[in-house]
C-alpha cells in the first residue's frame, strides 16, 4: 500500500503541473520531507495527507487505498414542480457534503450512526408514517413546539446521526435526504418560507427513518397529489405527525375552545407550522369542518404572527431561513480535527461557509484559550470548537 501510495501523491503532483519545490511550499512541507515522504523515508502525516487530497481534489481515502470517491446513487429528494430540479442536479448538491464528511472520515473522523428505528407493519401508508414518527417522537424526547428549523435539525443530529443544512439547493428544490451507510445527509434549500423549510425537514427525516433513500433517487412535488408515490405519502404523514402531534394538537385545540379562525391562527403560531397546514390538520383529525377548511386555509404565517403579537420573531425566522445554515455535527467534527493538526482550516471553511481568515482570528481569541485547545488531552468540545457551534 506504501509504495501505491506515493505513486498516487505524484499522480496529485503531475496533475498540479507544480515543481515538486513549489508544491511542498503549497501544503506547507519543506522540499526535504516532501523527497523523503515521496522516497519512502519519511512518512506523511493525517495533515500533510489531507493538503495533497485538497490540492488533487480528491480524498485522503483514494490517496491511501485507491478508493474512488463516491457518487450519489441512492438519495430521495423533494420539489415544488414536476420536472424541475433533475436528480443529477441534486446529486451535485449532496456530494459537495459528501466530500468534506469523506475527507474527515479519511483522517479518523468518522460521524456515529446509532441504530434507526424498525418500520413500523401494516400496508396503511398514513399508519405507518404516522407512527413512526410517534417512536421517532420518543427517541427525541422532546416537542418540536417553538423550536426553529435550525433547532431541530440540532436535535436531530444527536438523536439520529445526521449531518443537516440548509443550503443553496437547485430551483425547484426543497430538499433531499441520502443515507450511503456511512452517513446520513438531509439538505434543505434557503427560502424565507420558513414554515415550508420546517415542514421539509420534517419531510426528510421521515424519507431517512423509513429507509427511503437508501433506494433510487426520488423527486417528488411538495404538493399533495393522487399520483404521489408511496415513499412521499408515508413522508408526509410521518412530518404531519411529527409537527403536529394528534393527541398534543387535540389537547391544544380543546383548550382554544370553539373552531374559529382566531383559533386557528393561535395554534399555527404555537406550532410554527403554515395556516394552511393547521387548517387541513384540524379536519383531517376532524376538528373543524372542511367549509372551515377551505376558508382558513388562506391566512398566511405573517398573519398567524401578527396575530400573536409577534412579527418580529417572524421576519427572523424568515431571515434565518433565508439565510442558511451549516451541520452542528459536521462543524464539530472538522474542527475537532483541524484542532488537533489532522485538517486544515480550508476544510472548517468548506464545511462551514465561513471565510478562512474570519476562522483563524476566531481559532486565536487569546493566549490563554489558545494554549487550552493545543493541550493532547484537550476535551472533544474545546474552546475554539464552542465558537463555531449554531
Amino acid at each position: 500500500m506504501t509504495e501505491s501510495l506515493h505513486a498516487r501523491v505524484r499522480q496529485v503532483l503531475d496533475s498540479v503541473g507544480d515543481r515538486q519545490a513549489e508544491f511542498a511550499r503549497r501544503i506547507g512541507m519543506s522540499a526535504d520531507k516532501l523527497s523523503k515522504s515521496l522516497k519512502g523515508t519519511r512518512r506523511f502525516t493525517s495533515l500533510e495527507l489531507a493538503l495533497i487530497a485538497e490540492q488533487g481534489h480528491t480524498t485522503v481515502d483514494w490517496l491511501l487505498n485507491g478508493t474512488e470517491p463516491r457518487k450519489a446513487t441512492a438519495m430521495a429528494a423533494r420539489t415544488r414542480a414536476r420536472g424541475v430540479a433533475a436528480p443529477d442536479d441534486s446529486k451535485a448538491a449532496a456530494l459537495r457534503y459528501a466530500e468534506s464528511i469523506d475527507a474527515l472520515a479519511g483522517v479518523g473522523y468518522r460521524l456515529e450512526l446509532p441504530q434507526l428505528l424498525p418500520l413500523p407493519g401494516g400496508s396503511d401508508l398514513l399508519t405507518q408514517g404516522s407512527d413512526l414518527a410517534q417512536g421517532a417522537a420518543a427517541m427525541i424526547g422532546r416537542s418540536p413546539r417553538g423550536i426553529t428549523a435550525r433547532g431541530l435539525a440540532e436535535q436531530w443530529e444527536k438523536a439520529f446521526g445526521l449531518v443537516v443544512a440548509a443550503t443553496d439547493l437547485p430551483d425547484g428544490l426543497d430538499g433531499l435526504s441520502w443515507d450511503t451507510g456511512d452517513f446520513r445527509l438531509m439538505l434543505v434549500g434557503r427560502t424565507d418560507m420558513w414554515t415550508r423549510q420546517r415542514f421539509t425537514l420534517a419531510h426528510e427525516l421521515g424519507h431517512i427513518l423509513a429507509g427511503d433513500a437508501t433506494d433510487h433517487p426520488l423527486t417528488e412535488r411538495v404538493a399533495p397529489s393522487i399520483d404521489q408515490s408511496q415513499t412521499e405519502i408515508r413522508a408526509n404523514a410521518f412530518a404531519t405527525e411529527l409537527l403536529m402531534p394528534h393527541t398534543e394538537l387535540e389537547h391544544s385545540a380543546k383548550n382554544a375552545g370553539s373552531p374559529s379562525r382566531e383559533a386557528l391562527l393561535s395554534l399555527s403560531w404555537e406550532y410554527q407550522v403554515s395556516p394552511s397546514a393547521m387548517a387541513t390538520r384540524l379536519r383531517t383529525l376532524g376538528i373543524i369542518s372542511d367549509e372551515q377548511r377551505r376558508s382558513w386555509s388562506a391566512a398566511t404565517t405573517r398573519t398567524a404572527a401578527e396575530h400573536a403579537g409577534d412579527p418580529g420573531r417572524h421576519m427572523r425566522y424568515a431571515q434565518q431561513a433565508g439565510d442558511g445554515w451549516y451541520s452542528a455535527s459536521l462543524a464539530k467534527l472538522a474542527i475537532s480535527a483541524y484542532v488537533r493538526g489532522d485538517i486544515s482550516i480550508r476544510l472548517v471553511s468548506t464545511v462551514t461557509g465561513l471565510d478562512s481568515d474570519r476562522l483563524l482570528d476566531l481559532f486565536r481569541p487569546g493566549p490563554e484559550a489558545q494554549y487550552s485547545t493545543l493541550q493532547p488531552d484537550a476535551p472533544a468540545t474545546s474552546p475554539a470548537e464552542l465558537a463555531f457551534y449554531p
